[in-house]
């Protein structure tokens, strides 16, 4: 019998997401898991900044702590809806590639995420995080499709649902 002990469940802080941390709680109070939800800021480019009192270190450390600041609050709210407690992580760099290196240095032991994310040319271009993540990772992954404001209309498509 396989258990899952450790839990790992990413997130991008958009409401779709949250279906991911739900079927993570879900499972973790099923298999009495362990949950961290794991949140990645992309790499921030090196660029001049000419401004008054704006270097980059210091654009860097605050947009850190925004994002940090936002994944708390993110954080809570899932707690109010799932009662699960959790660590919460944030990093930084490419969100596919940190995902399996988070993942395989800390040994867990499945992976949670939501598939909603990049579409059009931004996916041509770049791919798509969980399809690398999939892949790639040392462990199981779970994908989770979002139904948050979507329904399935007659013909099996999707519309927004406001």
């Amino acid at each position: 019998m396989i258990h899952v002990k450790k839990i790992l469940v990413t997130t991008d802080l958009s409401e779709e997401s949250s279906s991911a941390m739900e079927y993570a709680a879900w499972f973790a109070s099923k298999e009495n898991s362990a949950v961290t939800l794991l949140y990645c800021v992309d790499n921030i480019p090196t660029v001049a900044f000419h401004t008054v009192d704006l270097t980059f270190d210091k654009f860097r450390t605050e947009l850190l702590k925004q994002e940090q600041r936002r994944l708390n609050a993110y954080a809570e709210s899932l707690y109010r809806t799932t009662k699960l407690q959790c660590d919460v992580v944030m990093v930084e760099g490419n969100a596919s590639r940190m995902i399996i290196e988070y993942a395989e240095k800390h040994k867990f032991d499945l992976i949670v995420m939501n598939t909603n994310g990049r579409t059009g040319i931004q996916h041509a271009v770049l791919g798509s995080i969980s399809e690398k993540v999939v892949r790639y990772a040392p462990c199981p992954v779970v994908t989770i499709r979002s139904s948050i404001g979507k329904k399935l209309t007659a013909k099996g498509k999707t519309k927004k649902v406001s």
